[in-house]
């Protein structure tokens, strides 16, 4: 893993985040994390922005399960960051991969909620998928980087082109013209 210290850091905002129930910074903590990802095209700093973005994404669906279920879910995932950050300070990274994959696969959960963890985790590789794509990484090595089909990922960016965003738009070809005439005036 790249930048242990900084990952840490970001784990300990994100657990901080998550008591207050601040979705907007896990957002924010979970796209800071995708830019390292994608500059060192590591899979555990990739693995640390989808832990952050699916943890925001079960605070936002909280009301959509009963409060004990999820209030367990939300005391082990908190334990799991603990034991993440850890593992990533003793650069033993194989274990905080497991612990993302437990993460996905709690016991004892109601069948609803497990359900809804897994979709979660699944839509979460996705989103942050397309946003390493975003970064310039192509489209086959970001989806072997997440463990997704280059189908889902192209799904994916189909809805949510780079198109729509302000870098990726040019100008109408009048103001092209405009601003080509202003060049040589």
């Amino acid at each position: 893993m790249h930048e242990n210290e900084h990952v840490i850091s970001v784990l300990n905002n994100a657990k901080n985040a998550a008591k207050n129930s601040d979705v907007i910074l896990l957002k924010q903590l979970s796209n800071e994390t995708i830019h390292s990802a994608a500059i060192y095209q590591d899979t555990d700093n990739i693995l640390v922005a989808i832990v952050i973005y699916a943890l925001s994404k079960l605070i936002e669906r909280r009301n959509s399960f009963p409060e004990k279920n999820y209030q367990k879910y939300l005391n082990y995932y908190l334990k799991t960051i603990d034991e993440s950050i850890i593992c990533i300070s003793k650069n033993k990274c194989d274990i905080f991969r497991n612990n993302v994959d437990d993460l996905s696969n709690v016991k004892g959960l109601s069948d609803d909620l497990k359900k809804n963890v897994q979709d979660v985790f699944q839509k979460a590789r996705i989103n942050k998928a397309s946003k390493i794509y975003e970064h310039g990484i192509s489209m086959e090595a970001t989806a072997k980087l997440l463990g997704i089909s280059l189908w889902e990922l192209a799904e994916y960016t189909g809805q949510t082109s780079i198109s729509d965003m302000n870098q990726g738009k040019t100008l109408d070809v009048k103001k092209r013209i405009k601003k080509a005439m202003e060049f040589f005036e």
